[in-house]
């Protein structure tokens, strides 16, 4: 009797089945789409995505290229959102208010989540200008232009100091939701344009944006990385598919099987091949958004990778979006606290995020997606987006007014804060010019020492010489010099040095080399000053004599001002001792000159070395902080503060510009010989 009922019921159930699918034939194509929206191998390649990020952050020797995750994570996005507007679009279904309610349904309810917990940790451990950054880049999160603020104020994604901004992964965010305010009026205006030429003008916009985005690397290498304009064509090449796998395609399992084999070795290659050192986005980002695309690509048959659609990946793609929120604030907590992140924390840690993220992907992202859908769109905008805007702005507002709050510590620590904010770079501002302004011209304003009309000579250098100019300019004085600073980012002045360079910024170098030799050679300066982060491999050595000799035979005096020591952490070193009352020694060992100095004087005897390590490291022991003085702005860059400190100390002692003391048991000359040679 049992077995008879349970023949029925599987009889029943493949009758049904049957049906069903008749059924959807029936409906036609439209319905067939619906049936098979969901395509696991998706979360799979999201799953991929969000743990390459994971590893590359805990340690990037795990995985250099693996920052590449977040260009699969905007090919995912092009390709899933457009191909829900273009459909909407087709159907003139499609309403932006329902557009920007899923939006807000889909992303600000965990996010918002994510950023609470993150500033409530940050109100305990952060330092007042820490804490002011975290709660200003809290609300620019959730306007969706964080990106914007974090190029702004930590530059360069890999540099130290970005490693500790508990949001500075929500510069991806930025991206995708200013993508979102052009992209669906975009695709519905071209729609009604030509609606026969939509794929055409997606593919040559692709091949425009990916043009665009290598030629704005190199001249804009920083704000490349964290902008729209050179990460537009990640997700336009999804949205590119989306759009062509609107109608059906047919797709071999052969081929299918060849195409995603393309795609894994793209992405395999760009997670090992590249590194933080690599130019990105460019063609660069090309490789890994086209296997990206490709897998989506090989997926939309009948065959699905087993790897992608296997049940671990599934649910780490399910999670992918809290995880993505949740690791990071992790990490940069444990890097604020200078907790090493070895293997037993790295494990313990990625245990944490992915409870967190499941817990947050459970009990928020679902209910919210979920309910979200049957609510008006003034009470979604209202109550998930405006309330914890407005919230999260009386929050920065409040850290601003008060300064941080920095009676959470000692007084001493927002001392030293203040003297942190001081640049140079701010300070001489069209002075100094990043590399893409190499073509700025000298200006007659920028002067050092005295002001008077007649000049005396020019600075000339990178970074470096930007940040001695506080040091040139009290230096000076007392000889009644005016000194010209004309700086530029990422060009020491050595002609034919392209060491650690992009392309780009190897020949803007060049070109504001030759104008600036150039000019020293009409001009004829009394003086000139050069400085730089000066190369230690003894390789350089002909090119520094060459360009220095270049200088000597069209100048009366050259002054070479010798590269500081980089200390670890010097900027924070000295404030963390204080805020958590740790015993660490900021100090480091002094570092020999690179040998080819002493060649270099001995053949230009007119060369004056001034050596800031006189100061920063008595005994040969480098320090950040000198009689209460913060001296860095970050590992290698000296304040405005440091900067003066530095020359100030060196006049006492006898030093101006042109001078060295005199009538000492052990002069300058006899220092730089003797560190030259050790």
């Amino acid at each position: 009797m049992i077995r008879g009922m349970e023949s029925v019921q599987i009889l029943t159930v493949i009758v049904m089945g049957r049906a069903i699918r008749l059924m959807a034939r029936a409906f036609g194509m439209v319905r067939h789409m619906t049936q098979r929206k969901y395509r696991s191998d998706i979360d799979g390649l999201r799953a991929v995505a969000v743990i390459a990020v994971l590893l590359h952050h805990l340690d990037t020797r795990l995985l250099p290229g693996g920052f590449v995750g977040v260009d699969i994570f905007f090919v995912i996005s092009g390709f899933l959102i457009t191909s829900q507007v273009f459909s909407e679009v087709k159907r003139n279904a499609f309403s932006l208010k329902g557009f920007y309610q899923r939006r807000i349904n889909r992303i600000v309810p965990a996010l918002v989540t994510v950023l609470l917990a993150t500033v409530f940790v940050g109100a305990f451990i952060l330092s007042p200008v820490d804490l002011i950054r975290l709660n200003v880049s809290a609300l620019l999160s959730l306007l969706g232009v964080s990106n914007i603020y974090i190029w702004v104020k930590y530059g360069n994604y890999f540099a130290a100091d970005a490693g500790e901004a508990p949001l500075l992964h929500t510069w991806s965010l930025g991206i995708e939701e200013q993508f979102y305010v052009i992209w669906p009026l975009f695709i519905v205006l071209l729609y009604r344009l030509a609606p026969r030429y939509v794929l055409p003008v997606l593919a040559i916009g692709v091949v425009v944006a990916v043009g665009v985005s290598e030629y704005a690397t190199g001249v804009f290498a920083t704000a490349a990385y964290y902008l729209l304009p050179t990460r537009f064509f990640e997700l336009m090449l999804g949205g590119l598919l989306g759009i062509y796998l609107h109608q059906p395609r047919i797709i071999g399992k052969l081929t299918a099987h060849g195409i995603a084999m393309v795609g894994y070795l793209l992405i395999g290659f760009s997670l090992f091949a590249l590194n933080p050192n690599s130019t990105f986005p460019g063609i660069n980002a090309l490789i890994p958004a086209l296997g990206a695309a490709l897998l989506i690509l090989a997926g939309s048959g009948d065959m699905r990778s087993r790897l992608l659609t296997c049940r671990p990946m599934v649910f780490i793609g399910l999670i992918s979006y809290s995880l993505y929120l949740w690791h990071w604030p992790l990490i940069a907590y444990l890097n604020y606290l200078e907790i090493p992140i070895d293997l037993p924390v790295g494990a313990m840690l990625s245990a944490t995020s992915i409870i967190l993220s499941w817990l947050s992907w459970r009990y928020v992202e679902v209910p919210f997606r979920r309910n979200g859908a049957t609510l008006h769109f003034s009470r979604i905008f209202a109550r998930r987006f405006a309330v914890p805007a407005l919230g999260l702005a009386a929050l920065a507002v409040l850290s601003l007014q008060f300064n941080g709050f920095p009676q959470r510590f000692s007084p001493e620590v927002s001392l030293l804060e203040a003297m942190t904010q001081k640049k140079p770079s701010e300070i001489r501002s069209g002075c100094h010019v990043t590399n893409a302004l190499y073509g700025t011209e000298p200006n007659d304003a920028c002067r050092l020492g005295v002001k008077k009309e007649q000049l005396d000579g020019i600075m000339i250098g990178d970074s470096f010489a930007n940040h001695f100019t506080g040091m040139v300019d009290i230096l000076a004085k007392p000889d009644n010099l005016s000194i010209m600073d004309y700086t530029m980012d990422s060009c020491p002045p050595i002609i034919g040095y392209t060491v650690d360079m992009s392309e780009v910024y190897a020949a803007h170098c060049a070109k504001r080399n030759e104008r600036v030799f150039s000019l020293i050679e009409q001009k004829k300066f009394h003086y000139v000053v050069l400085a730089a982060v000066w190369p230690t491999d003894a390789i350089a050595k002909d090119i520094v004599e060459a360009s220095i000799k270049r200088v000597v035979e069209h100048s009366d005096e050259v002054i070479v001002i010798l590269r500081n020591q980089s200390i670890a952490k010097a900027a924070s070193c000295p404030i963390r001792r204080l805020m958590f009352g740790i015993d660490r020694n900021c100090s480091v060992p002094q570092s020999t000159l690179a040998p080819y100095w002493a060649d270099v004087r001995a053949k230009f005897p007119k060369v004056h070395f001034i050596n800031p390590n006189d100061v920063i490291c008595p005994a040969g022991v480098c320090s950040p902080i000198i009689q209460g003085q913060l001296l860095y702005l970050d590992d290698s860059h000296l304040n405005e503060v440091g900067s003066r400190f530095i020359g100030r100390t060196l006049l006492d002692r006898g030093y101006s510009l042109l001078r060295k003391p005199v009538a000492t048991p052990r002069t300058a000359e006899a220092k730089f010989d003797a560190s030259a040679h050790r």
